[in-house]
């Protein structure tokens, strides 16, 4: 099936090359900063995909679960605990342990965002997303080893004017409404952006009456620009974001040994869109996750001849608290309550050449301080028979971790030109870093001493424990392109990254806490190519990424392990578009990644050998009326996958199709659409052992947990500018 698809995809390649020509149309150009200047996309000796905020808004692309269906090579995977596993060509790290840095970064305007909890992000008054693939510490630093996910917002315009966007879902009566107004005045130019969110759920909660999961989610976004004088300006933003998450997806899925039955009559085995699961821990008997953040961005540049000078500051918090019903049944076995509160504050000073001459550079300095307080209390109380041997599990526990992080790093990058076809690129990034953390954990309920000694031993009260780390890491990079035709232009890159060490706080003891600094190479080999007079454009890269200590979580049925293991990926980016006519656009993209541990060969987590996604725009005017219809389509497919490590049953393969029909004015006015979401109605599922049991009393894979994605679904779209 993939070979044909694969043929069918190089025969339109071939044939839109030769209608392309006969027309004028060229493809817009696509500004890029993932190397902190503004850089036409094709002109980068980088893997970047670009989604326009065209894509994000049509399609109704709110948060970046959705973001990773069109982007072929990335994965973002939501967890019972809503924490994301976010991997680029099957590498990232595992979302159990929120003191674990990520080494996929998230950037939000320029400021780097990398924590799990900041990836419930809402996405909305966008300009565009790069999804930027490789190491990258060079240049963007803090956490890049692997790749990087950077959201543009749209910057304040000169004009008044905005929009007004509304979506209704019919199915499961859900809402979405999104804005933004310009306001310039003579002391600065002002923009007010909002999203509101009320998703309804569509899994069947017989025990509570709900429908879950429901999302609300509304966030604000106000920002300015202020010129000054003839070569300077400052932009300020301001975000704030309430989400509140109630209930999940997660229900048994398989039992085999009838273990979860037993437990529970009632259990409802097997995953679809019914479950039947309660905890006493929440008013309504659902799981429940609150959260609300604060984003504060200050972008001041200066042109100093011609050079430009750059100060970049920020500062953001959330406060997160969440309860999962950890059992997933209708008992109260075992429930977890979490609670995190986050800081941080960044600086960033950096000063660039022009980039026109032989020799361009890019010279810089950073520092980030953070506070993350965290603490879980897991409360467990499994009746007999439900022991380990004789060891009742019963008993109450509250984990607490404090960890504060102080950065400062240098880096430079410079371009040198040896001739009009030749040029190369060198970079250098050195961070210090120090974590410390405090560590501890009390009893809050015994079971009785039969209880306490099982609880000893899984997890220990431990008195307040310093944790303390500091290293030092060198990353670099260096690139060389060729210009073969100025239609034409290859490369050959390497780049070294880290992803700093630390301490996790889902272990039994704080000794067992500290992990090591995970080292990340890649290697590319591409080409990107516009053809047909600028009508078309086929770009290409192998890739190969070789990691020391690359971090593997995996839910062991008594808790989360962390692992350390040599890994590495290797495959091929494939990425086309091209305007058939002045009326109609083809693009398409894919990713090949092998990922797997070095000594034992296993596929890695979230790592689909094959990922792909294309899309097709067509404009047809309805003369007669002045107005036109608008057709859209986005079809993505990834391979199987498995969820964690060791495990024996992956899940499926899974094709995705979006439909867009619109009836619009030609100046884009305004538009009223009808959005089909999932249209084949395919379902993806998460799986892992069952808590406490899995994969330690029972056989790996005869006892597991899993959850269904969102079935299709059908909106009414409308869109009026102004």
């Amino acid at each position: 099936m993939f070979n044909r698809a694969i043929g069918s995809l190089a025969l339109c390649l071939v044939t839109t090359s030769i209608y392309a020509q006969a027309y004028a149309p060229v493809l817009e150009e696509v500004l890029v900063t993932a190397q902190k200047r503004v850089e036409n996309v094709q002109d980068i000796p980088v893997t970047i995909n670009v989604v326009a905020a065209q894509q994000l808004d049509h399609f109704s692309i709110r948060n970046t679960a959705d973001l990773a269906e069109s982007v072929p090579g990335l994965t973002i995977q939501p967890t019972p605990q809503n924490l994301a596993q976010v991997a680029i060509r099957g590498l990232g790290t595992g979302s159990a342990s929120e003191s674990l840095d990520q080494s996929v970064g998230l950037f939000v305007d320029g400021i780097w965002s990398g924590r799990v909890r900041d990836f419930q992000a809402a996405l909305f008054d966008v300009e565009r997303v790069e999804v930027i693939k490789g190491t990258q510490n060079t240049l963007l630093g803090k956490n890049t080893s692997l790749g990087a996910l950077s959201i543009i917002s749209t910057p304040p315009g000169e004009n008044f004017g905005g929009y007004l966007q509304g979506n209704y879902e019919t199915r499961f009566d859900s809402h979405y409404l999104t804005g933004a107004v310009n306001l310039p005045t003579a002391l600065g130019f002002y923009r007010l952006a909002f999203n509101a969110v009320e998703e309804e759920g569509y899994v069947d909660n017989k025990a509570t009456g709900a429908e879950v999961p429901e999302r609300e989610q509304t966030t604000l976004r106000l920002s300015a620009l202020y010129p000054l004088g003839d070569s300077g300006a400052l932009r300020l933003t301001y975000e704030y974001d309430d989400l509140h998450i109630t209930g999940d997806s997660f229900q048994p899925d398989q039992d085999s040994l009838g273990f979860i039955r037993a437990m529970d009559p009632s259990a409802d085995i097997g995953l679809d869109t019914d479950k039947y699961a309660v905890t006493s821990y929440s008013r309504g008997g659902d799981a429940d996750d609150e959260q609300k953040s604060q984003r504060v961005v200050g972008l001041y540049e200066q042109g100093i001849g011609d050079h430009t000078l750059t100060f970049l500051s920020g500062w953001s918090e959330y406060d997160n608290d969440r309860l999962t019903d950890t059992d997933f049944l209708s008992v109260d076995y075992l429930t977890s309550v979490f609670s995190s509160d986050y800081e941080q504050f960044t600086q960033e000073i950096r000063l660039a050449s022009p980039d026109e001459g032989h020799i361009d550079y890019l010279l810089g300095i950073y520092y980030h301080d953070s506070r993350l307080d965290y603490t879980n209390v897991t409360d467990s109380a499994f009746p007999p028979p439900f022991t380990v041997g004789p060891l009742p599990v019963d008993s109450a526990s509250l984990l607490s971790y404090q960890q504060d992080t102080k950065i400062f790093s240098a880096f430079a990058q410079t371009g040198i030109e040896l001739n009009e076809r030749w040029r190369v690129a060198l970079g250098l990034r050195y961070t210090e870093e120090s974590k410390d953390g405090l560590w501890a954990r009390e009893r809050l309920r015994s079971g009785g001493l039969l209880a306490d000694v099982l609880a000893d031993l899984l997890s220990p009260v431990v008195p307040a424990t310093d944790l303390q780390r500091n290293e030092y890491n060198l990353d670099g990079s260096f690139s060389l392109q060729v210009e073969l035709s100025p239609q034409l232009m290859a490369y050959a890159s390497w780049a070294s990254g880290s992803k700093s060490g630390g301490f996790s706080n889902n272990v039994a003891l704080p000794s067992e806490a500290e992990f090591d600094t995970e080292k990340a190479e890649t290697s590319e080999l591409g080409m990107k190519w516009q053809f047909a007079g600028g009508a078309g454009l086929l770009n290409a890269a192998l890739f190969y990424t070789d990691i020391e200590d690359f971090q593997v979580v995996s839910f062991v049925g008594t808790g989360f392990l962390t692992s350390t293991v040599p890994a590495r990926s290797r495959g091929v980016e494939l990425e086309t578009r091209w305007l058939v006519s002045a009326d109609v656009e083809l693009g398409a993209s894919a990713t090949y990644a092998d990922a797997q541990e070095k000594d034992s060969g296993l596929q890695l987590p979230y790592a689909p050998e094959w990922s792909a996604a294309t899309d097709v725009s067509w404009t047809l005017p309805v003369t007669t009326a002045g107005l036109e219809w608008r057709l859209e389509a986005s079809l993505s497919y990834r391979d199987k996958q498995y969820q964690q490590r060791l495990e024996t049953s992956p899940d499926d393969s899974l094709t995705l199709l979006d439909l867009r029909v619109a009836l619009a004015e030609p100046d884009g006015k305004w538009q009223l659409a009808l959005l089909a979401r999932n249209l084949l109605d395919e379902s993806s599922s998460f799986g892992f052992d069952f808590p406490f049991f899995g994969g330690q009393v029972l056989p790996a894979g005869s006892t597991t947990i899993g959850s269904v994605s969102r079935p299709r679904t059908l909106a009414v779209q409308g869109l009026y500018r102004f």
